[in-house]
């Protein structure tokens, strides 16, 4: 029974996996696990954990903690490497990438074998492009939905809502290019505008398999015009990759 945990920002996911079976999953907010321990209460044998941080390194022990007292198994930690699932690195240092988006970029060229447009819509928005050959060519980075619109709030006076909106699930994305009648309304639009607008400009220049993941990535990947790919589990699935670099915890 292999535990995949990845700790992102602002929310941290786990799923534990039976072979290729989906065992059980869960979620919580990051920024919890300095106060408390990760919830696996559901969870009675782990056999080997590994895990994806873009968190601060007391999480990770504290993961380890919990998981050494629980299981009484150690911590498989994933790092950037210049080669993995096919796929050849394209930063350098190879240390620079966030070690989130190696793992969706492998995960992605793995599953798709031709050249793929790696969107993850979480706090930021990355957008990563592997070439047909399976090497990373580069990518962006830009604020993610909710991020672009807290800015707003936070930066202005007059634009500031009344109270905030649960989730971007709630926007009309099919009337996205028609202008807010509210505050609002024109934030979330003009937010969810310019992300697309982001992703089809690369899109159209980079002729690639769009393949869409993160928290916001189901909002995005309705309102594009263009054929994408949802693939919530993405980092899970790099987690998964037999040639993955590992440490131990």
């Amino acid at each position: 029974m292999m535990l995949q945990i990845d700790v992102g920002n602002t929310q941290t996911k786990w799923r534990l996996m039976d072979g290729e079976n989906l065992s059980a999953r869960g979620c919580q907010i990051t920024s919890s696990l300095l106060a408390k321990s990760l919830d696996l209460t559901t969870v009675s044998s782990v056999t080997e954990a590994r895990l994806c941080s873009v968190a601060s390194p007391e999480i990770t022990r504290g993961i380890k903690q919990q998981l050494a007292d629980q299981y009484d198994i150690g911590l498989q930690i994933a790092q950037v490497s210049a080669h993995a699932g096919g796929v050849t690195c394209g930063y350098e240092p190879i240390k620079a990438l966030g070690v989130d988006r190696w793992l969706a970029l492998v995960a992605a060229f793995k599953c798709y074998r031709r050249a793929v447009l790696v969107v993850d819509v979480g706090s930021a928005m990355t957008l990563d492009l592997v070439s047909p050959e399976g090497a990373h060519v580069g990518g962006y980075i830009l604020p993610g939905l909710r991020l672009m619109r807290d800015a707003l709030w936070r930066g202005t006076q007059k634009v500031r809502p009344e109270q905030q909106l649960e989730s971007f699930a709630a926007i009309e994305t099919v009337n996205m290019v028609v202008p807010g009648a509210g505050t609002e309304d024109a934030v979330n639009r003009g937010c969810l505008l310019a992300a697309v607008s982001a992703v089809e400009k690369i899109a159209s220049t980079y002729p690639a398999t769009v393949v869409i993941t993160g928290g916001d990535g189901a909002t995005l990947a309705d309102a594009l015009s263009l054929k994408t790919e949802y693939k919530p589990d993405l980092v899970f699935d790099g987690l998964a990759v037999e040639d993955i670099a590992l440490v131990s915890g």
